[in-house]
């Protein structure tokens, strides 16, 4: 699921140049954003739906309709109007997917006990780590040979996965920790959401304070849309050798993500109530300082780097090491967050307040590609990752009156 968002990225020049556009990056900045709006639209919508209806089969639904759009990305043609079908293409994909997402979360805070959450979530954000690392693997392989193959790819690995969705069993709305109670017939555990509802979900500071945290993706959005460009123009490192580099990053963020999880699981079951709220503060503050450091260091690969050589370049090191650091502390945030507006909420309004939060999420994702390729083609690559740290500055704001 989380292959299809990153795709662009590794080949953000090869498309430019197929579609004419000469190596400018604000048309697919344009088009990355319209995606990720309209998938916040559609967790919106099913948000809500997932709060009436089987979760299974929304997930079902979502997964072949982002899938089979993808897959007509092969006859995207290297012309204007071919840009143009790819943005349509694109655009049903994001759909598709925001469809998906609402359900899946519900379903998780079902699944999962309230003391576990925090790693439950944390498992999930392993995988949309590795679904992302996964889309990014085939676009970067597949670039150099025909870009519109890792479209086809993913949307080959869509369906197939569709097909096993169909053999899921759906879980009581009641939740884990009051399973038993539906189990011995105690309880039958029916309740829908109704828009009188709505009005209580809103009353709640805290989330308000979740939901409007939109800010916290804008950095993440602009790094993996521009960190290809950046590092091929501002090091001179070619996108087979950043995907690597990218890749150790990326691997500090999982190892974060489990390793936290334990932590503010650990820490609620001691009675620290607010553990994961200050986790997820800590892990958006260390990484200020240490990103906006590494985005700055000056170094000049070799033409034709390997990854032997790269990671023997003294900047290049320091680099990866300074951004290892920021994203692992960066880590502690996903499983937290989504705990804590779970732990918050009765199951019958979990999916329309996690749909709420992950759309002001996705206003910010889409903001991020929009931002970074504009400031990018006027004033250049580093100053396009800095706005990532801009961004970040203002991420705590957002947590510290929950943390209260």
């Amino acid at each position: 699921m989380n292959s299809v968002q990153n795709m662009i990225s590794p080949n953000l020049e090869i498309i430019s140049y197929y579609f004419g556009f000469g190596g400018e990056t604000a048309q697919l900045g344009i088009l990355t954003s319209t995606f990720t709006i309209l998938s916040g639209i559609s967790i919106i919508f099913f948000g809500y739906l997932t709060d009436k209806i089987t979760r299974k089969w929304i997930v079902l639904g979502g997964t072949i309709f982002y899938s089979i759009f993808s897959l007509f990305t092969i006859f995207v043609s290297p012309n204007l109007n071919g840009y143009y079908l790819f943005f349509f293409l694109t655009s049903m994909s994001g759909i598709g997917f925001g469809a998906i997402i609402p359900s899946i979360f519900s379903l998780i805070g079902d699944l999962i006990s309230r003391e576990d959450r925090s790693k439950g979530f944390s498992f999930f954000s392993i995988a949309s780590l590795l679904g992302m690392a996964l889309g990014l693997i085939i676009a970067t392989i597949a670039g150099p040979i025909d870009w519109r193959f890792s479209f086809l790819i993913i949307g080959i690995i869509g369906l197939i996965t569709s097909f096993f969705i169909t053999f899921f069993n759906e879980p009581s709305r009641i939740g884990k920790d009051f399973s038993f109670l539906t189990e011995k017939g105690a309880i039958d555990y029916t309740y829908r959401i109704k828009k009188s509802d709505l009005k209580e979900i809103f009353k709640k500071k805290s989330n308000i304070w979740l939901i409007i945290n939109f800010v916290d993706t804008i950095p993440t959005g602009i790094i993996l849309f521009l960190i290809f460009y950046y590092m091929n123009d501002y090091h001179n490192v070619p996108e087979d050798i950043s995907l690597i580099f990218l890749g150790t990053i990326l691997l500090s963020t999982l190892i974060g993500t489990v390793v936290f999880g334990y932590i503010g699981d650990n820490l609620f079951k001691k009675g620290i109530k607010n553990a994961r709220v200050l986790l997820a503060l800590l892990g958006n503050l260390i990484p200020i300082p240490l990103v906006f450091i590494a985005l700055i260091i000056p170094f000049q690969a070799p033409n034709n780097v390997s990854v032997g050589e790269l990671f023997i370049i003294p900047g290049a090191l320091i680099m990866l090491i300074l951004m290892s650091l920021g994203l692992f502390a960066n880590g502690a945030v996903n499983g937290s967050w989504y705990a804590t507006v779970v732990d918050l909420n009765l199951p019958e309004h979990r999916g329309t307040t996690l749909a709420t939060a992950n759309f002001f999420d996705v206003i910010g994702r889409s903001l991020g590609p929009l931002i970074g390729s504009f400031v990018r083609d006027a004033f250049g690559s580093v100053y396009g990752m800095m706005m990532s740290i801009v961004a970040w500055i203002l991420i705590p704001f957002f947590w510290i009156p929950v943390l209260k």
